[in-house]
């Protein structure tokens, strides 16, 4: 991989400042996402696939939850795809400027892509039928979001450097 144009430790203290409070801010709406995510399905494989499925079968069932309509989780899935998309872009840019070796750069600005993109087509195959695919969509939805936390906290010890 070539050099960047420019370093981010290099930049000038106002605007490592404004990327740090931008990191910053991201994290913060990143976690609060997160908690969302485990109070709708537990983090765990049945209630991920009553979340877009619905439990209706279930008498038992503490929470009655219904399959997600089409437009709901197409609106879902188009929302998610096109903020993570960017969001992961702007990060992805982040991280080729920065130093860091350049097999962790590699990982760290390519596999989240891929993993928004077997997420959320899984979530979609998912919500079509295919119930096995809840194991998919949790690994791959796990390793985005690890390998974005990793680059929050890489950046932002980046950026708070100097």
């Amino acid at each position: 991989m070539k050099n960047p144009p420019f370093y981010i430790e290099e930049l000038i203290t106002p605007i490592r400042r404004i990327l740090f409070l931008f990191v910053l801010t991201i994290s913060l709406g990143y976690g609060f996402g997160l908690r969302y995510l485990y109070l709708t399905t537990e983090a765990n494989s049945t209630t991920l696939q009553e979340n877009y499925l619905g439990n209706e079968a279930d008498e038992d069932a503490e929470e009655m939850k219904f399959k997600k309509t089409e437009k709901s989780l197409l609106t879902f899935l188009h929302d998610h795809l096109f903020a993570l998309g960017i969001l992961q872009l702007i990060m992805s840019f982040l991280l080729f400027c920065s130093k860091i070796p350049s097999k962790l750069k590699n990982f760290l600005v390519f596999e989240p892509f891929l993993s928004i993109l077997v997420t959320f087509s899984g979530i979609y195959i998912l919500w079509l039928g295919v119930e096995e695919l809840k194991y998919v969509v949790m690994v791959s939805g796990t390793l985005f979001h690890l390998t974005f936390m990793v680059s929050l906290g890489i950046l932002g010890v980046k950026l708070l450097k100097k």
